[in-house]
């Protein structure tokens, strides 16, 4: 079963769906959490590779709780939809400005191959 959202393609970073990653945001008066709908991510698979656009807050949250790795370091399974790529070392972050108020991320995955080449 393809884990979907409002008829869209979920996406995951080592087990987390993006769309339910929370950031606190403590004001002055209350404390809130921002997340991101399942619309606000997307996916692109080449070959070795597999490309996640999300937002900005939703990137630093993941990283800041230790589920994306530095870049060159480690690996991180990643899942669009139901199709699960195991795991992937991340080559890259840049941004990708969206609109004109809000700022996109690009995280670069390279897929680990096993022993062989296969995958």
């Amino acid at each position: 079963m393809t884990p979907r959202k409002g008829c869209l393609v979920r996406i995951t970073i080592g087990g987390r769906y993006l769309d339910e990653v929370q950031i606190r945001l403590d004001l002055p008066d209350s404390l809130s959490h921002l997340s991101f709908p399942a619309n606000r991510h997307r996916g692109r698979v080449e070959e070795d590779r597999v490309t996640v656009f999300t937002q900005g807050p939703t990137a630093v949250k993941l990283f800041a709780d230790g589920v994306l790795p530095p870049v060159g370091r480690g690996a991180v399974t990643v899942a669009i939809g139901s199709r699960d790529f195991g795991p992937c070392h991340l080559e890259a972050v840049e941004t990708c400005e969206t609109r004109s108020f809000e700022l996109g991320i690009v995280l670069r995955f390279r897929r680990v191959m096993a022993a062989g080449g296969d995958e």
